[in-house]
């Protein structure tokens, strides 16, 4: 594993009442940054040129938003490094399709770059989930006018969740996207983020997370897009389960050793030991994993607790467990472990089976960190905390 492209110290957030300094230099020192230049965009909405000079408008628009210079020194330096990194995604997503330029995804891979970005720069996992979830939702705002009544309270109720303190910096986000282009639909786009805003500001959740009753009912409600934010939904849970979820070396055995308290364990690298199996053995992989949800379904059936230990890297396959899990009326705690890109190295070396630099590669291109839209609780831990 490489983990050295991208440790350049970050570029920090102008002053209030300053100007945005060029970001073409920046590219020499930040190959993230530099390889938005020539990716090219749909000319009827970024007439202004390739993705580096549409970053570098909305960059512009940002910081001259008085908001956003009343804001505390943190957070504008969140939103700032977002507004960098919100189209990160376009170089490996761009393409030609029936003579337009479109690049479907970025906004996911997007969050995937910057958090590895974000990572090896060592910002403070808290605050990196931040920006990505900035990066990962910059979209959504211009278009949840047209979404279904339902789908349109749950999305802006997982931002607001996600940032942790309501969703008026994604709507500071998305309106310096709207408004840092060239293009026929400028206006008409920033009037859809203000009508993000008026929507949020009705759900209360602008400025502060949506008050759940409960976690159980924050829960159900995302597990069940169609339920009312407002209903407190009667827990029924009558077992405890915690997925563990974190890369190849970051202490998953370490927060069982210190935390396990004894509760079984499914974990798939024994299993995969047990057989003799290869990670590259997909075969082996799939019977592995239905081995492992029956020893899930043992445990869930007598309603004892336990934990599942994998990666778990990506939130389409912890999707898939939770809901398994929920199916049995559990309840679901997600530990995400973490550890210093500048330690993982190591770690992994010393491990007695470590993971090879490819395998870690990939694995890097699907992190996704999970956020409490999944689970009843969510703890991130470090092997260095107690």
């Amino acid at each position: 594993m490489t983990t050295h492209a991208h440790r350049a110290a970050l570029p920090p957030a102008p002053k209030p009442g300053d100007a945005c300094p060029p970001l073409e230099p920046l590219g020499s020192d930040h190959a993230w940054l530099g390889a938005l230049a020539g990716v090219q965009q749909s000319a009827d909405h970024h007439g202004e040129g390739d993705v580096l000079r549409h970053t570098q408008m909305v960059a512009d628009e940002l910081l001259a938003d008085a908001r956003w210079q009343a804001l505390e020194a943190a957070t504008r330096n969140e939103l700032w490094l977002a507004a960098l990194l919100h189209d990160v995604g376009k170089p490996a997503t761009t393409r030609l399709e029936d003579g337009r330029w479109r690049a479907p995804g970025h906004a996911r891979r997007g969050a995937i770059i910057a958090r590895r970005v974000l990572w090896e720069a060592g910002v403070d996992p808290a605050a990196r989930e931040r920006i990505c979830a900035l990066v990962r939702h910059h979209m959504v705002p211009h278009f949840l006018i047209d979404a279904p009544a339902a789908e349109a309270t749950r999305r802006a109720i997982a931002i607001a969740l996600e940032w942790g303190g309501g969703a008026a910096p994604q709507y500071l986000l998305t309106r310096a996207d709207a408004l840092g282009r060239i293009a026929a639909d400028r206006d008409a786009m920033a009037t859809n983020v203000e009508l993000f805003a008026e929507l949020c500001r009705d759900l209360g959740c602008l400025d502060t997370a949506y008050p759940f009753a409960t976690a159980h009912a924050r829960f159900t409600f995302f597990g069940r897009g169609d339920r009312d934010p407002a209903y407190a939904a009667h827990d029924t849970t009558r077992s405890r389960v915690v997925l563990l979820s974190g890369l190849p070396g970051a202490g998953k055995d370490l927060w069982i050793h210190r935390h396990g308290d004894g509760r079984p364990v499914v974990s798939l690298d024994d299993l995969r030991r047990a057989r003799g199996a290869r990670r590259s053995d997909k075969a082996a992989q799939g019977q592995i994993i239905q081995q492992a949800r029956e020893l899930a379904r043992t445990h869930l059936r007598a309603g004892e607790p336990f934990v599942w230990n994998a990666t778990n890297l990506s939130a389409q396959m912890r999707r898939q467990l939770i809901d398994l899990f929920a199916s049995y009326d559990a309840h679901v705690t997600i530990v995400a472990v973490e550890a210093p890109a500048t330690d993982l190295d190591r770690r992994n070396r010393d491990r007695e089976h470590p993971v090879p630099a490819d395998a870690l590669e990939r694995m890097l291109g699907q992190w996704e960190a999970p956020t409490l839209t999944e689970c009843h609780e969510l703890v991130v831990w470090d092997a260095t905390s107690p």
